[in-house]
């Protein structure tokens, strides 16, 4: 994930768009994609795209709030799971099945709390409102924890929260366009996905 830096963040598609869509962040290079469990028929997805691009793609369940729903989507083949939230029983149901879990925290404390909690990344969220500088403020004192910087990322500021510190971003709405996929135009999303990871591998 490190070495990738990139988490594609998909939400709210219609099933019929998923493999499609898979196939053109794939494509675009992407390695690594979350499905948000409040998206329609999210666990299918997730269980249907892991098994199509098993080797060649991450998939992950994002919006894991509680033990209960990251059992499910652990069940369903998510290979990591993320949550806007620090919830204990997801991070420790993720350790226990193997499953890499990404907390969602916002403060100093809740940082700290996910990390003494088992998580080894945390997700940084929303850094739309706190914005690169925060994530270099953090580096001081927490410098040692692996931060996913994720809320309001494109192509065009990603690389600077890589040079402020974070280890990678998750990237929603500016790469996966809802309006391009209601037109069926997977080959923007594709040179989209490669603008991304060009900025961030430049830094």
């Amino acid at each position: 994930m490190k070495q990738s830096k990139v988490i594609a963040i998909i939400r709210g598609i219609e099933t019929s768009k998923a493999s499609p869509l898979f196939e053109a962040l794939a494509e675009g290079g992407i390695r690594f994609a979350e499905v948000t469990l409040n998206t329609p028929n999210a666990l299918q997805i997730i269980h249907e795209m892991r098994g199509k691009y098993d080797g060649r793609m991450a998939v992950g369940a994002g919006t894991v709030l509680n033990a209960k729903m990251a059992g499910e989507a652990v069940q369903a083949g998510a290979q990591f799971l993320i949550s806007p939230n620090v919830d204990q029983g997801m991070i420790e149901a993720g350790l226990k099945q193997g499953v890499l879990p990404l907390p969602g925290a916002m403060t100093p404390t809740e940082i700290v709390q996910a990390v003494q909690a088992g998580a080894p990344m945390v997700k940084l969220f929303p850094c739309s409102s706190l914005g690169p500088g925060y994530v270099k403020e953090l580096g001081g004192p927490l410098g040692e924890v692996d931060i996913l910087a994720v809320g309001g990322i494109h192509k065009d500021n990603a690389a600077s929260y890589i040079e402020a510190g974070a280890v990678g971003v998750g990237v929603g709405g500016s790469l996966i366009s809802l309006r391009e996929l209601q037109q069926g135009n997977y080959a923007s999303i594709t040179k989209y996905a490669e603008q991304l990871l060009a900025a961030v591998n430049h830094t």
